[in-house]
């Protein structure tokens, strides 16, 4: 292989191992964020902030799990944490964690940290459909009791999904460590040649089938919020 075609490879592993950790992740946590956060805010107006804590409670404990696993195994060292609070300062629920800006390994995870939620909460509906409900990937819906069970968690984890504005701002701290990262992955796959483009391109085709999943959910909740704050 030539130099020029070691380069256009390297390029091409990098473009898309950017789409996959920074731009895919960042389009969703973006849009499905303004969902979920419109949809609180209908249900909190309708409803009270104490009932809103009681449905969201299983999406606010993952959310904030997600936080707190990836910052140990990114090797934060955690301050403080509450899966779950009555709110205080308009947080639910909180992590604070501080890193050592010169190691690479922690500033770079500050980026995946910040996004953490969107990782943790989609999986768990994810899977909690494939257990309940896995009809539901064939647009097939059996209306019984796991029907029913699955909607109320799923409802809770969506609400969960939501990244706030100082997540957005933790991520942005990990974001030139990231890309120096990419960069050094892409010389290192196209050296080593074991893992494809092929590959990655499934990869990002399922993390876009997990993440779209979560935006139609988030999407179905802020429907049903206007629909009952609007009763």
């Amino acid at each position: 292989m030539n130099l020029i075609n070691f380069f256009q490879q390297t390029i091409e592993y990098f473009l898309i191992m950017l789409g996959i950790a920074i731009l895919i992740p960042a389009f969703f946590a973006w849009l499905i964020s303004y969902l979920i956060n419109r949809a609180g805010s209908e249900i909190i107006s309708r409803f009270g902030t104490g009932f809103y804590l009681f449905i969201s409670s299983i999406g606010v404990i993952v959310h904030e799990l997600s936080h707190l696993l990836l910052a140990l195994f990114f090797g934060h060292h955690i301050e403080n944490f509450h899966l779950l609070q009555v709110p205080k300062n308009g947080q639910v629920g909180f992590v604070t964690h501080s890193s050592n800006p010169k190691n690479l390994w922690q500033a770079f995870g500050n980026l995946l940290i910040g996004f953490a939620p969107m990782i943790g909460n989609s999986l768990a509906i994810y899977y909690l459909t494939l257990w309940l409900q896995p009809e539901i990937f064939s647009f097939r819906v059996t209306f019984n009791w796991s029907l029913l069970v699955w909607f109320l968690i799923s409802f809770s984890l969506a609400l969960g999904i939501g990244l706030s504005h100082e997540d957005f701002q933790n991520s942005l701290q990990g974001l030139w460590p990231a890309l120096l990262i990419l960069l050094i992955l892409a010389f290192l796959f196209e050296i080593i040649n074991k893992i494809s483009i092929n590959q990655l391109l499934s990869f990002s085709e399922k993390e876009t089938t997990l993440f779209g999943l979560a935006l139609i959910i988030a999407l179905i909740e802020l429907i049903i919020a206007k629909i009952i704050s609007a009763i």
